[in-house]
């Protein structure tokens, strides 16, 4: 029997056969070792994670309540408390305490650090206890005392309940700045003076060369509150030129809540601006209360600045049209006189010529 010979194997092939089982040999094994090493490194980290939540306890004085508030006379006394739950896979221990508050530069309301102490609603408070040890998953609630004083001052006073972390490593106690906590209000009794005032304002117009554009005014103030109400501005920028003309209104974002005692700087750009070389720029804003206030009767808080406000780029134009006409004119009136005094060239010459004696005219000399 005649036995057929294999046909022949290519070079491609056979490269590719030995790139297939390398990197069989090479990948698996990677593969099933590094899934459950990440699998484990994540359920650490999660675990590792510490989660908590605080907010007003559902008591006597309130029910589903996402701050604290009261209205109370001086001299009054209030006993409320604090819900704390632990949401980590680990046993935490929160320092609870409770501080004023303040306006932050950036519009928003925070609370003093851990180690400033409080001298208005924040040191009216007791705490039942100044710690809470929660396992996981498990909730507690912390019962605190607000006495007001007697001499307490009508009008707003602004605070927190709070919950702060606190960490033992090797028989130390370390806390960390990692806060959670209930804002606090509280307005006594009396007499209510809602005021906002507008200080140390300044303006500065920038222009442009472009004759058919406009600039922009940089104007930076700011608002204090210097009642007693916590409130909150509709606010705009006015601009006027001389003698009343050009008038123009940009309304700006409201003012967030500025707490009584507190100001806010603020820094704003209002375009579309013209020049129109003085410029009478005003601050306008409207007081309103807080959104959990009822109304309140306040009036405008303003304040004005003059500037300069110099139309460069018209002036300019206008500058090389009057220079422009001016060469126009001076050329004018020199092609003028040329002409003119060519003119009376021509007529002294021919006059010159009609003068002189003809041949037929002069004397002989006989």
């Amino acid at each position: 029997m005649t036995r057929r010979a294999a046909p022949p194997v290519s070079t491609r092939h056979l490269l590719a056969a030995v790139l297939t089982a390398l990197v069989t040999l090479l990948w698996t094994p990677a593969t099933a070792t590094a899934a459950p090493t990440a699998v484990t490194s994540a359920r650490a980290a999660e675990k590792d994670q510490i989660s908590w939540g605080a907010a007003p306890a559902d008591t006597r004085v309130g029910k589903g309540r996402s701050r604290f508030t009261y209205n109370l006379p001086p001299g009054a006394r209030v006993t409320d408390a604090l819900a704390v739950v632990n949401r980590s896979e680990r046993t935490i221990k929160l320092r609870v305490y409770a501080s004023d508050a303040f306006t932050t530069p950036s519009g928003g309301i925070d609370l003093l650090a851990a180690d400033k102490k409080p001298s208005d609603v924040g040191s009216w408070i007791t705490m039942k206890s100044t710690t809470v040890t929660l396992k996981s998953q498990k909730s507690a609630v912390v019962p605190f005392t607000l006495t007001v004083p007697a001499d307490a001052t009508p009008g707003d006073h602004s605070g927190g309940v709070v919950t702060s972390l606190i960490t033992e490593t090797e028989g130390k106690t370390v806390r960390l700045d990692r806060r959670l906590g209930s804002r606090l209000h509280l307005r006594v009794s009396g007499p209510l003076e809602p005021a906002l005032q507008v200080t140390d304002m300044h303006a500065e117009y920038r222009g442009t060369l472009n004759p058919a554009g406009s600039g922009s005014m940089q104007v930076t103030y700011t608002v204090a509150n210097t009642g007693n109400v916590r409130l909150k501005a509709r606010q705009l920028i006015r601009t006027s030129g001389l003698f009343g003309l050009v008038n123009q209104d940009a309304r700006l974002a409201d003012l967030p809540e500025i707490l009584p005692g507190n100001s806010l700087t603020r820094s704003v750009t209002v375009t579309g601006i013209w020049p129109t070389a003085r410029l009478n720029t005003d601050v306008v804003l409207q007081p309103v209360a807080s959104d959990d206030q009822p109304p309140v009767q306040v009036g405008q808080a303003t304040a004005t600045r003059s500037v300069w406000a110099w139309p460069w780029g018209q002036l300019i134009v206008l500058a090389v049209v009057a220079v422009s006409a001016s060469g126009y004119l001076l050329l004018r009136r020199r092609r003028n006189r040329r002409v003119a005094r060519a003119i009376s060239d021509a007529v002294a010459k021919a006059l010159e010529t009609k003068a002189e004696p003809t041949s037929a005219e002069r004397p002989s000399g006989n």
